[in-house]
């Protein structure tokens, strides 16, 4: 195999620390796996090698590709070696290739003794399970606190975090500092350092805050004003307008005696908010620099304003004199001091209930395999220096998503001299700043290895090999402008830029296209016809899906190295959340999109889930008047509008339960007699009866008798089985029964706490996945770009691209950072004011910085995954609006934007415009301006807007006006009619008309035996159904003889292979047999495993088939016969065969009417008697002789049907019959 320069450095390179920083689609995975491969044949053993992957499926990829790698390795060895790369082989299934957290918890079930561990433990890997926990201890610890709060600490900080209505601010705090401190290798010592950054003694401006962190902060400020300041005044002298120059002088002067060393606190406050700006130079239209001036006077304003925002950025940061910005710390360290020790005596309860339990975290699990690695005693030292002996490299793939903790834990088991680090990742991909992870800690070995070759090596994969160049191309156009290390971390240029490296044919267009829905633009649409922006995209997405493929769009299959049609499969559609999932969903199934939403997490936003949560609140307190207007509303109580606005007319004063309890009350006595109230009553009677009947269950039984009880009584669980989508429902529903059960088994109890726990989970916007069901495969993927981490598709729509970023965070009472500590707002209790702290306000730039940082990181990563087709979706509120935002760009001349200019971006849609603004190739730029840097850049893209009239008519919309007015005029030609001149007797027969036909309609002419052998079964099915017409039927020549229609392809998928499935598998193992050679298990095994690696089999299914039965078939009297005669052998014989269809169809009256059948004909071999049919079934039956005798019957017709086609086409007589059962081994003559 050939490898590039750099990749074969990363081969070679052993003997010290390596720091692999490889690019998206640069093979890192195929190179990690090489390496590997590459120590076992230098007879480093698997077992002395350490693999951490980040996820479980990750391992697993890792686990095959070596063992395919091994196995063709040991096919070219010779005896020796052979027997050497197969003891590797053996050893692989247990070698340590896994993630962190399964690493972490062999080691401590292995040397749970050295820390005193009970180890009898079960890890809690559903998040919802730790929420209950935590909830729970947490409630008995805070009582405690208030309880005890002799000095009023506990108070003072709850007041400092809450509201007057809730000490829920608190409640998130505390959580939030707890799950930082437990990716930290020592949470205490951590959680005593929140309090230190407060501390001031002496001068504020020599305090470390100040020094390590705000004062770089305000140089970055005075940096861009400077920068800006100086293209200003560029620009005026190259225009040759002496005041332009003079004026830019005038502000350089000043900026450039900034010494902030030599100032203090209240003297640089000052000089920020005090800067002598001046007034613009002002010239006369008689003034021969007049025009000259006029011409760059926007971009040279836009300079000044541009330094001018930059110093009031910096002046933001100091919004108090000294003396109240220290009292304010001051008064503030006592809040994180006693914060610090609340969360650690929740941690410790917490700690205490676990052990209790015993069930433990998966972050327990690292800290406590830390704890074995760093403990002191003898035997614990013998365990440490005997696991660090045995593995002689440690692999970490996606290092950039470690955190701080997990690299303590890699770094404890590493070598010092020489270093024995493998770390593989990408900066440009770390992603996962909300699970902690720490993306510094690649940054500072990337620099560090640089800088000092002897502390380690970096070497850097640049070459993408899964993307046309043109993709490429474009990512790089945007990254060089948009991200370094101000902003990004990392600076992309040079190698970190993406290099060519795949190979596509020229003929393939090169298409990457920014694709805006404007919200304003003109339309014909009536207001209730204009999508929103969200809905407009994924409409813009279906069409331009719907257009690929009528146009039968061609695209390179890189692994047959060939082109074919673009398949539903090929396509991925990724965004930054799943918000749009259910629109999607709705979208595509009436456009006949299949579609596939991965891990949907959007479970408590399904409707069926809603109204049963409703209700659940409803039964808790019926004194809400939400809930019980939905529940109301809802197919389980069946009102309408007209009926809950009457109830509430009965009673405009009290809540709505008790208007409702007023008509229960008072109908017989107020309202009896009205035909309203009338049909209204029974239904509201009903409904209380069965909220009394719910609540006396709930106290009484358990939560889930409860949940199954309202639906056994309502029948809501069969009624949503009717609706779209109806067996994802049933499965969300069954779902919900089964976590009320999982809720109670774990301990907790009661219907409120149950209620309050999941408000609280979509409170901090924790959703569960829905239920699965079926899976597809020919269908669009639909998923998130976390989830599309380590993917790659043919065709890739980023989907709403104009989202705003999230940076809710910032505004928060409180701020954590990882590397900072705890930023807090100090509020005063005598003064009633609350204002952000120094800390606070550093804290709050920094991880701005970190947050906008990760934004880019994540468009990167959505970039990247595309292989030849990249569409940016997105949508605006006008063209000309969004296009003035982008313009700011034209008054930069660096390659690299100003960094104040990309930090107030909030969407991906106004970085990509930015960059794309001073391309030649961008046509809307309204001032025509070209960037030097890019004059040459021959990137293809392309900018188009749409409107309203551009998606109307996508999808069956219909609008309310058109139906109306077909009503309309339905009545009047009904007004028209003359009624008095119709016959009645020739409406009677119209009315009584029977087709002659009737019965060919329910069918068509072409069927299969499996469609028509039931009517073999009973001679009842021979009777069709009776017609009922279904006008929401997809359109097409469905084949059916009964009502019973197949679900269609993107609904069909299931948690486990179907029988089905399986069966189809197990005639492709008889098909495929070699039997030139003995059957026997080997064989069969070969035969799976070339089928699953073609793609042909699905491993789930690969991996249910009996192959015992495949063996004992060969194996029988009558297999040994077929062998003998595996000459005339011939295995899945297709046909077809033209038959009256009075054969088939008892009520098909037509003598003349024909069908043609097709069919597959398992086999059958020919000898001078004639021919011999058989056909093996895999059906599952008892071996009596009534079962056996049900499926003769079952098969008796189609087997005849087989033997009629055999006759037509051999001109010879089929002699025998047989069906061969598998399940039985037995032979079974027809």
């Amino acid at each position: 195999m050939k490898y590039t320069k750099s990749q074969q450095q990363v081969l070679d390179t052993h003997q010290t620390n390596l720091l692999v920083s490889a690019s998206a689609g640069s093979g890192k995975t195929r190179v990690l796996v090489d390496r590997v491969i590459n120590m076992i044949l230098a007879h480093e053993s698997l077992e002395n090698l350490l693999i951490v992957t980040f996820t479980r499926a990750a391992a697993a990829e890792m686990k095959d590709r070596i063992e395919t790698a091994l196995r063709e390795q040991i096919s070219q060895a010779d005896a020796s070696e052979q027997r050497y790369l197969s003891r590797q082989l053996a050893v692989l299934p247990v070698a340590d290739i896994s993630t962190l957290d399964a690493f972490c918890q062999r080691i401590v079930e292995r040397y749970y003794y050295l820390i005193d561990l009970d180890p009898v433990f079960r890890i809690l890997g559903d998040q919802s399970e730790s929420a209950l926990l935590q909830d729970e201890v947490w409630n008995d610890v805070r009582e405690q606190l208030y309880q005890g709060d002799e000095d009023g600490a506990f108070k003072r900080l709850a007041t400092n975090f809450s509201s007057d209505r809730s000490d829920d601010g608190l409640t998130d705090k505390v959580m939030q500092v707890f799950q930082f401190m437990g990716a930290k290798p020592d949470p205490e010592a951590w959680l005593k350092t929140l309090a230190e950054p407060y501390q001031v003694e002496g001068p504020l401006m020599a305090s470390p805050i100040v020094q390590e962190q705000l004062l770089p902060l305000i140089q970055q400020q005075l940096e861009t004003a400077k920068q800006e300041l100086q293209q200003g005044r560029k620009l005026a002298a190259n225009a040759g307008i002496d005041k332009a120059v003079a004026y830019m002088d005038s502000l350089l002067s000043p900026l450039s005696e900034f010494h902030m060393d030599e100032l203090s606190w209240d003297g640089l406050r000052l000089g920020l908010n005090e800067f002598p700006w001046g007034r613009l130079p002002s010239i006369g239209k008689k003034a021969a620099e007049y025009d000259d001036y006029q011409a760059i006077k926007e971009t040279y304003v836009t300079h000044r304003d541009n330094a001018k925002d930059a110093l009031e950025t910096a002046a933001k940061l100091m919004p108090l004199p000294e003396a109240e910005t220290t009292e304010a710390m001051k008064n503030s360290q006592g809040i994180v001091a006693e914060l610090a020790a609340v969360v650690q005596k929740f941690a410790t309860a917490y700690d205490a209930e676990k052990r209790r339990r015993h069930v433990w975290e998966f972050s327990d699990i690292e800290h406590f395999a830390l704890q074995i690695l760093q403990t002191k005693s003898p035997e614990a030292v013998a365990v440490q220096k005997q696991l660090s002996q045995d593995y002689h490299e440690i692999m970490v793939d996606e290092y950039q998503d470690t955190n701080e903790l997990q690299e303590a834990i890699v770094t404890t088991l590493a070598h010092d001299h020489p270093g024995n680090l493998f770390m593989v990742g990408d900066i440009k991909q770390s992603i996962y700043r909300f699970r902690l992870a720490e993306p510094k800690l690649f940054i500072d070995k990337f620099n560090r290895y640089q800088e000092d070759p002897a502390a380690g090596k970096e070497i850097t994969l640049a070459e993408n090999f899964r993307s046309m160049k043109n993709v490429d191309d474009f990512t790089n156009l945007i990254f060089t402008q948009i991200m370094d290390e101000q902003l990004g971390q990392i600076k992309y240029a040079g190698s970190a830029k993406l290099v060519y490296g795949a190979s596509y044919p020229d003929t393939l267009p090169n298409v990457a296209s920014l694709m805006i829905y404007d919200t304003e633009a003109p339309t014909t649409a009536g207001a209730d016809e204009i999508p929103d922006g969200d809905e407009g995209q994924v409409t813009l997405i279906a069409q331009k899906i719907r257009e690929l493929l009528a146009q039968d769009t061609q695209i390179w299959d890189r692994s047959n190295q060939a082109m074919r049609p673009l398949k539903y499969q090929d396509i991925a559609i990724i965004a930054s959340t799943k918000k749009n999932n259910l629109e999607i969903q709705d979208q595509f199934g009436r456009a006949d999109i299949p579609v596939q939403i991965n891990d949907a997490q959007s479970y408590f936003k399904t409707t069926e889930v809603q109204i049963m949560m409703s209700m659940l609140k409803l039964i808790d307190n019926p004194y809400q008047d939400i809930p019980l207007a939905a529940v109301l509303r809802s197919p389980i109580v069946g009102l309408n509008e007209n009926e809950l606005a009457y109830l509430r007319i009965t009673d405009k004063t009290d809540d709505y339960y008790s208007a409702l309890l007023h008509f229960d009350h008072a109908y017989h006595t107020e309202y009896a007699g009205n035909q309203y109230a009338d049909e209204l009553y029974p239904k509201i009677q009903k409904f209380l009866e069965q909220l009394n009947q719910f609540q006396t269950t709930a106290r009484q039984k358990q939560l889930a008798t409860l949940i199954w009880q309202i639906y056994q009584t309502t029948g809501f669980l069969d009624y949503v089985a009717g609706m779209p989508a109806g067996p994802q429902r049933q499965a969300n529903l069954h779902a919900l029964y089964e976590r009320a059960a999982d809720y109670e088994q774990n301990g907790f109890k009661g219907l409120f706490q149950f209620v309050r726990f999941i408000e609280r989970m979509q409170k901090n916007d924790h959703d569960l996945a829905e239920a699965k069901t079926r899976a597809t495969e020919n269908a669009v993927q639909v998923m998130t770009i976390h989830g599309s981490k380590g993917l790659e598709f043919p065709v890739v729509f980023l989907l709403n691209a104009s989202k705003k970023f999230n940076l809710q965070d910032l505004t928060d009472r409180a701020i954590l950072n990882n590397q900072l500590g705890i930023g807090i707002d100090y509020f005063d209790p005598e003064k009633r004011v609350t204002a952000p702290t120094l800390p606070k306000l550093v804290i709050q730039a920094a991880t701005r910085k970190e947050a906008l940082a990760e934004e880019m990181r994540k468009l990167y990563v959505a970039l990247t995954r595309a292989e030849q087709r990249l569409y940016i979706v997105a949508a605006c509120k006008g063209q000309s609006s969004l296009l003035t935002r982008w313009s700011a760009a034209n008054h930069d001349d660096s390659l690299v934007l100003n960094a104040n200019l990309r930090e107030k971006t909030h969407t991906f849609l106004d970085w990509i415009g930015l960059a794309l603004m001073r391309h030649p190739k961008f046509k809307l730029n309204p001032e025509k301006k070209v960037l030097p840097a890019l004059k040459e850049d021959d990137t293809q893209f392309e900018v188009n807007f749409y409107s309203a009239d551009d998606l109307i008519g996508m999808g069956p919309r219909l609008k309310a006006e058109t139906g109306d007015k077909w009503l309309q005029d339905l009545e009047k030609q009904a007004a028209a009619s003359d009624y008095a001149e119709v016959n009645v007797d020739e409406i009677d027969q119209l009315m009584n008309f029977s087709y002659q036909h009737q019965a060919e309609t329910q069918t068509t002419a072409y069927q299969s035996v499996s469609e028509i052998k039931r009517l073999f079964e009973d001679p009842d099915l021979k009777q069709l159904g009776d017609f009922q017409p279904n006008w929401q039927t997809a359109q097409g020549g469905n084949r059916f003889v009964t009502h019973e229609l197949a679900q269609p392809a993107f609904m069909q998928t299931i948690n486990e292979p179907t029988a089905a499935e399986v069966g189809t598998a197990t005639h492709l193992i008889f098909q495929e047999l070699d039997l030139s050679q003995p059957v026997d298990l080997n064989v069969v095994q070969a035969v799976i495993n070339r089928l699953v690696d073609q793609k042909v089999m699905q491993r789930p299914v690969a991996d249910r088939i009996k192959q015992e039965q495949v063996v004992n078939f060969f194996a029988s009297e009558f297999g040994q016969t077929i062998l003998q005669h595996r000459d005339s052998l011939k295995r899945e014989t297709p046909f077809s065969l033209l038959l009256p269809a009075k054969a088939a169809f008892a009520t098909v009256e037509d003598e003349t009417a024909k069908i043609l059948i097709h069919g597959i004909i398992d086999g059958y071999f020919v000898t001078e008697e004639g021919v011999t049919l058989f056909d093996y079934k895999t059906d599952y039956l008892q071996p009596t002789a009534a079962g056996i005798e049900k499926v003769k019957h079952r098969y008796e017709g189609q087997l005849r049907l087989y033997a009629l086609a055999l006759e037509k086409m051999l001109h010879q007589p089929v002699k025998r019959q047989y069906l061969y059962l598998l399940s039985i081994d037995q032979l079974v003559r027809v």
